[in-house]
């Protein structure tokens, strides 16, 4: 086995698998000893620095090298490694030593690693929430689709839908189930009632308001002809003839044409006009109408 004092040579230029490479103290004050022009390559060897290395060169550990750093080791290039890199139990990587990455003076707890594409570097952000329940504020990015889930509300309670300022629940409409409509199910879910907007054909656009209370028995519904609807009391003296009292059947008593005729009128503006009440009988041709408004 081999010993020299590398300040004696020039350069190393070669080493043996057996040889041992021993630097003394030259340097009393730093206690270091600068090496140059050292071109040889350990190869297939174990590589292990216990004291503070510093590689301000090329340096290439091949592969079947397995280099050991036991102490601060200070890369003043940059490195490349060519093969997976594996941390052990006690490595750490402070984020804010990368050169692609800027953090703030102060982390909030839970903030999370974000690159930012339009400067180019990771950043310190707020988590992407992986439940709505943590988004106290959610905005939609685009359309919702429940993927023939339901929106269910829990312990009781109400679902409810409030459009900010003017704007209002839609049910939309398209070319397969037609215009925009509600479906009222039983409690089985296996019967429904619908409510359906009018036919495109129609360009029907009108504010329909239901009465101010449930109305009383028998009574029947009327509009005003704008927006509001109410409940009236249809009495004998409205219906007019077709009464129970006549005494004869509601279809003979009621005619077009004979002993108890019908007034014809255009509309209801014209049947009030012709002393009509609300409530009473008129017709259209051999159309029987009642007089709401």
């Amino acid at each position: 086995m081999a010993s020299i004092k590398v300040s004696e040579l020039p350069a190393v230029t070669a080493v043996t698998p057996n040889d041992v490479l021993i630097i003394n103290d030259e340097n009393s004050t730093t206690s270091s000893i600068t090496i140059t022009n050292f071109t040889s390559s350990f190869i297939n060897q174990s590589l292990a620095f216990t004291g503070n290395t510093s590689f301000s060169g090329t340096v290439s550990f091949l592969s079947g090298t397995t280099p050991v750093f036991n102490s601060d080791t200070v890369f003043s290039q940059r490195a490349t490694f060519n093969g997976p890199i594996s941390l052990g139990s006690l490595a750490l990587i402070p984020i804010g030593s990368l050169s692609d990455v800027t953090v703030p003076a102060t982390i909030p707890n839970g903030n999370v690693l974000t690159w930012d594409n339009t400067s180019g570097y990771w950043t310190s952000s707020v988590p992407v929430f992986t439940e709505v329940v943590q988004d106290v504020s959610p905005v939609l990015g685009g359309n919702l689709d429940v993927g023939g889930f339901s929106i269910v509300s829990a312990s009781g309670s109400n679902v409810q839908i409030d459009p900010d300022g003017a704007g209002v629940l839609i049910a939309t409409g398209n070319a397969t189930r037609g215009s925009g409509q509600i479906k009222l199910n039983c409690e089985l879910n296996s019967h429904g009632v619908t409510v359906k907007g009018p036919a495109h054909s129609a360009a029907a656009s009108y504010t329909f308001i239901l009465p101010v209370s449930m109305g009383s028995n028998a009574q029947v519904l009327t509009t005003n002809g704008t927006d509001q609807t109410s409940w009236v009391t249809l009495t004998a003296g409205s219906v007019g003839a077709a009464t129970a009292a006549q005494g004869t059947k509601a279809d003979s008593a009621m005619q077009v044409n004979g002993t108890n005729i019908i007034p014809a009128y255009a509309d209801d503006a014209s049947a009030a006009n012709g002393g009509v009440v609300v409530g009473g009988f008129y017709r259209i041709g051999n159309a029987v109408q009642v007089r709401l408004t």
